[in-house]
C-alpha cells in the first residue's frame, strides 16, 4: 500500500475518533454525581476532586494529576481528564500509556504553569504524552513554559513544553502555548496526528523556541496555527515523512524549516512534505532547508513549498547546505545530505536582503530537481533597492514568473550562479 494511502487512512481515522467522541463523550465540566474513584459522571476524571488546586503547589498538583490520569487510563471506556478553568502551578508530569480504552481525552480549560527555575524539570520535558492511541488535546486551555530566565542560558538541559512520543492516531487543537523554556511543542516517533488551531507564542529573543518540532514521526498534518517565536515556526527533523502543513501564520521567528539535517551520524532521511497556503511576517529566514556541513549520507526528497506569502522577510527561498549556527561547526568538510525532488512554487511578497533566493548546495551532492514556479518577490524598499537570486551546486528548472532573475535553468537571467568563493553574506544562523 503506498504511503499516500496509508496517510489518508491515518487521517481517515483520527476524524473518525473526534466524531464518535463527541458523540459518545458528556461534555467537559458538565454537572454529574462524583463516585468514589474520583470522577465525575462516568468517563469524566477532574483533577479537582484527586486535590489539585489552583492554590496548591506545582508538585501537589502534579501528583494529583497524575493520580487522575491513571483512573482514567484504567477506563475500558473513553475517558476524559478534565483540568476545570483557573491557573495551576504544575511541575513536570508524563501521562503514560498505554492505557485500557481505546480513546482518552485531555481537556484542558485552565492555564497551566511552569515552575519558572529549569532545574525543577530535570528531564526532558515538562507535559509528555506518552504511548498513547486516540489521544485528544483540546479545551482552550494555556500552557504557560515561564521561560524567560532560561532563555539566555546555554540549549542543553532545557525541558520541551509538550511532547508527545510515541503516540499513534490523535488530535491536538484549540490550546495556546506561551514563553517555552525551549521548543513549545515536539513530536518524537508519532504517527497520524492533526494538530490545528492552536497559537504558539514567545517574543522575538526567546533562544531555542521552536514553535513545533518533529522528528522520527509520520502522516502528520498541521493546520491553522498561528506562531510568533523566537526561532523556528515549524522544524522538521530526520526520519520524518508524510507531512503536511497548511495555514500557518508564522513571525516574528526563522521562518519555515526542514532541518537542520546531519548533525549526527545515523540519521533517517526525510520526505514527501508538503507546506502550502502560509504566511511569514518578519522572519529571519523564509521557506528554508538546511544541513550541516559535514553530514553523513542520507537524503531529504519530494518537498513542496506552495502558495506562501512573505513581508518583509530575510532570505524568502533558501536552501543552505553549509548551515553553522554560531560558529558550532567542527568541520567545513561538504555535506553528504542528497536533497533532490524540491519545489517552490507561487511564492510572493517582499525581501528585505539583496539575495532573495539562495540555493546553496553541496560540493560532493549537487541539489538535484530543483524547480521554481512563479515566484514574484519584491524589494522591501525601505531595507534595499534591489533582489537577487544565488546558486551554487544545484540542478533544476524554472517556469512561469521569476522575480528576481533565476539562476537556474539553461539560460539564467542576471543573477549570481557561483561557487562558494563568491558567496553572498550568509543567513542569520540559530540554534
Amino acid at each position: 500500500m503506498s504511503s499516500s494511502m496509508l496517510f489518508k487512512i491515518a487521517l481517515i481515522s483520527c476524524l473518525a475518533v473526534a466524531t464518535a467522541h463527541k458523540k459518545a463523550a458528556p461534555p467537559a465540566g458538565s454537572s454529574g454525581s462524583t463516585n468514589s474513584t474520583g470522577s465525575t459522571g462516568s468517563n469524566i476524571f477532574d483533577v479537582t476532586k484527586y486535590s489539585a488546586s489552583t492554590s496548591a503547589s506545582a508538585s501537589a498538583n502534579s501528583k494529583a494529576f497524575l493520580e487522575a490520569f491513571k483512573a482514567a487510563c484504567t477506563v475500558k471506556g473513553r475517558p476524559t481528564f478534565l483540568v476545570p478553568k483557573g491557573i495551576y502551578q504544575l511541575g513536570p508530569v508524563t501521562f503514560e500509556g498505554p492505557c485500557q480504552g481505546t480513546h482518552i481525552t485531555f481537556e484542558i480549560q485552565g492555564t497551566l504553569v511552569a515552575p519558572p527555575d529549569v532545574k525543577s524539570i530535570p528531564g526532558n520535558a515538562w507535559v509528555e504524552f506518552d504511548s498513547l492511541h486516540e489521544m485528544v488535546l483540546q479545551g482552550g486551555g494555556v500552557f504557560d513554559g515561564q521561560g524567560q530566565s532560561t532563555w539566555p542560558l546555554p540549549s542543553h538541559n532545557k525541558p520541551i513544553s509538550i511532547r508527545l512520543m510515541k503516540c499513534v492516531i490523535g488530535r491536538i487543537s484549540n490550546i495556546t502555548s506561551k514563553n517555552s523554556k525551549f521548543f513549545h511543542m515536539s513530536l518524537h516517533h508519532a504517527e497520524g496526528i492533526i494538530i490545528e488551531n492552536l497559537k504558539i507564542v514567545a517574543p522575538g529573543h526567546s533562544k531555542n523556541t521552536d514553535g513545533i518540532h518533529i522528528s522520527g514521526s509520520s502522516n502528520i498534518t498541521l493546520n491553522n496555527i498561528d506562531i510568533s517565536t523566537g526561532d523556528d515556526c515549524i522544524s522538521i527533523g530526520p526520519g520524518t515523512n508524510n507531512v503536511i502543513v497548511a495555514g500557518v501564520k508564522c513571525g516574528p521567528g526563522h521562518g519555515l524549516s526542514i532541518g537542520s539535517l546531519g548533525k549526527y551520524k545515523g540519521e533517517e532521511d526525510v520526505g514527501n512534505i508538503h507546506v502550502k497556503n502560509c504566511t511569514l511576517t518578519g522572519t529571519t529566514n523564509g521557506v528554508r532547508i538546511k544541513t550541516w556541513p559535514g553530514a553523513p549520507p542520507s537524503e531529504a526528497f519530494n518537498i513542496t513549498f506552495e502558495d506562501v506569502t512573505m513581508t518583509n522577510v530575510s532570505y524568502p527561498i533558501i536552501i543552505d547546505q553549509k548551515y553553522c549556527p554560531n560558529g558550532e561547526c567542527t568541520t567545513h568538510a561538504p555535506s553528504l545530505v542528497k536533497l533532490r525532488d524540491i519545489r517552490f512554487s507561487r511564492i510572493r511578497g517582499t525581501s528585505n536582503t539583496p539575495v532573495a533566493v539562495k540555493l546553496a548546495c553541496s560540493d560532493k551532492e549537487p541539489c538535484q530537481n530543483v524547480k521554481l514556479q512563479d515566484i514574484s518577490l519584491k524589494p522591501l524598499t525601505s531595507a534595499v533597492d534591489e533582489i537577487s537570486s544565488f546558486c551554487t551546486n544545484v540542478h533544476g528548472a524554472v517556469s512561469g514568473i521569476q522575480n528576481p532573475d533565476p539562476c537556474l535553468g539553461p539560460h539564467p537571467g542576471n543573477s549570481s550562479n557561483s561557487d562558494s568563493s563568491s558567496a553572498p553574506s550568509p543567513a542569520p544562523t540559530d540554534d
